[in-house]
Parts: C-alpha cells; sequence; structure tokens
C-alpha cells in the first residue's frame, strides 16, 4: 500500500517540475539579445575624451573582463576575425570634494565619469546597442594616504560597476 506522504512527495516533485520547464526559466548571462550567428567580440581601446589618462584602460579592461565572464563570446583581439564589435568613448570625468575635515583638507569626493557605448554587428552592419551617454558615479573617501592612488582605486571601482550594468544591458536584454 502506497503512503499518503510518499503520494504527496511525488505530486509535488511533479508540479516542481512543471514549473521549471514551462516557466521560461532561463540562466543569467546567456546572451539573449545576441543574435546566435555572432560567436565572437573585438573591444578596442575605449577613446579617452577627458583630461584624465589612463582612464581608458580602466574602462577598456573592465568592459573586456565582463565580457569573457560573463558572455560565450570569445573576445578577439583583430577586428577582422570578429564577429562583433563593442566601442566606447569617455566623454566625461570629473572628481568634486564633497567634505572637508576638521584639518581643512578634502576628504570625501565623488568621481562621475560618463561614456558612449555601441555594440555593433559586424556580419550585418546593425547596432546591436547603442548608448551615447551612460553616466556612473562613486564616492569615495580618503584617509592619510595618496590621493591619486585613491582615485585610481575608485576609477577601478566605477570601471568595474560601468562594465557589469553595460554587459547587463547588452546580453540580458534588460
Amino acid at each position: 500500500m502506497i503512503s499518503l506522504k510518499r503520494i504527496k512527495a511525488v505530486a509535488l516533485l511533479w508540479v516542481g517540475l512543471l514549473f521549471l520547464t514551462g516557466c521560461g526559466y532561463q540562466l543569467s548571462g546567456r546572451g539573449s539579445q545576441i543574435p546566435d550567428h555572432i560567436k565572437s567580440i573585438y573591444i578596442p581601446d575605449f577613446d579617452n575624451k577627458t583630461s584624465l589618462s589612463q582612464a581608458e584602460q580602466f574602462v577598456t579592461f573592465a568592459i573586456r573582463d565582463e565580457f569573457i565572464k560573463r558572455s560565450r563570446l570569445k573576445l578577439i583581439e583583430n577586428l577582422s576575425e570578429a564577429d562583433s564589435s563593442l566601442e566606447g568613448e569617455i566623454s566625461y570625468f570629473e572628481v568634486k570634494p564633497l567634505s572637508i575635515s576638521r584639518a581643512g583638507q578634502s576628504n570625501l569626493y565623488n568621481l562621475k565619469i560618463r561614456l558612449k557605448v555601441r555594440f555593433i554587428d559586424l556580419k550585418t552592419n546593425q547596432i546591436i546597442y547603442e548608448n551615447k551617454n551612460v553616466s556612473f558615479s562613486h564616492q569615495y573617501e580618503i584617509d592619510t594616504g595618496d590621493f591619486f592612488s585613491q582615485a585610481s582605486a575608485a576609477l577601478k571601482k566605477i570601471s568595474a560597476e560601468f562594465s557589469d550594468s553595460i554587459v547587463s544591458i547588452m546580453l540580458e536584454n534588460f
């Protein structure tokens, strides 16, 4: 004789399986917006139109790293061999002091960066994603350390946040 607990367990298992197979569940990072024929991406160094030297290195590295971690696309070093390209430009960069310590020195800053990005299907020459005004900001505190080393750390962090957001938008179609 089959117990009532066993019947409930089997019924619950079947209901759970039905929900998982019929709800449209999909793993993140699968590239739903990217056409199937795109297998590779070329990401050149972002153009830096600001006075902050090396900002393009932080941003470009973060974008490349995020695509490698989260997409099915292979990062290609040569444009002629790639199926797609992600171009970018840093159009604005600003660091503003937000507060002053008792010693009269700034100790809290806001770093703001604005970028333009364009993701292109090189096979069809169609723009898959474009945003001409992506803006991010990050606050950071200066202790007794060097302003420039902490500004670099803040730029690295804001680059990672930016790349996470942009790659999510491009891959997940949100």
